[in-house]
Order: C-alpha cells, then structure tokens, then sequence
C-alpha cells in the first residue's frame, strides 16, 4: 500500500456539510446571538432535510469553532458583514464526526 493510501486510512471519515452563519436571537425577540445550522449536502433536492444549531453567545466563541475548520488562508471573520446580513452565510465544508458535532450535527 502506498504512503498515501495508509494516511487516508488513519484519518476519519470526512462528510460534505452545507453550514449556514447568521446573526439573530434565539426566539426572535431577544439579545442578538450567532448561530451556525448544519445539514449534510445533498446530491439531490430533498424535502426533508434534517438540520441542528448551534448558538454562540458572541463572536468570539464563533471564531473560536468555525476558523479551524475552514480551509488555509480563510477566516470567517472576513465575511462577518454577511454573517450578520438577513441573509446569513453559506459554507460547504469537508467536516469529521467530530468536527460536524461542534457545530451542533447530532447524527
């Protein structure tokens, strides 16, 4: 077996999750909080996906979780006029169990 081939086998399995990063309150009415929803990317358009958040009390705590696991030479800090736009911000990520549960995923 190649070199290659024996370190993907030693690395957990990676799963492509579609993160959304907004800025709101938890209830709509109250202090405003950061929250990234998580769901796996799916090849194909389905009616029921299911989705779990996470909510970060500031924007510390966001960076905190989000910037190891963006790819070299990205901060989300770049993108925090969209992170707080209505809109929010997309990121497809590459993401372990592990690392899918930091930010909320329970499956």
């Amino acid at each position: 077996m190649n070199p290659t081939a024996q370190n993907m086998d030693t690395q957990p399995p990676r799963r492509r999750y579609v993160v959304h990063l907004s800025c709101g309150s938890e209830d709509g009415t109250g202090p405003s909080c950061y929250i990234a929803r998580i769901r796996p990317l799916a090849a194909r358009a389905v009616t029921q996906v299911e989705t779990h958040e996470r909510v970060f009390t500031d924007e510390c705590a966001l960076i905190a979780t989000i910037n190891p696991l963006l790819p070299a030479g990205s901060d989300v800090r770049d993108v925090f006029s969209h992170v707080e736009s209505s809109d929010g911000f997309f990121y497809i990520l590459c993401l372990s169990g592990d690392e899918a549960r930091q930010l909320g995923w329970r499956g």
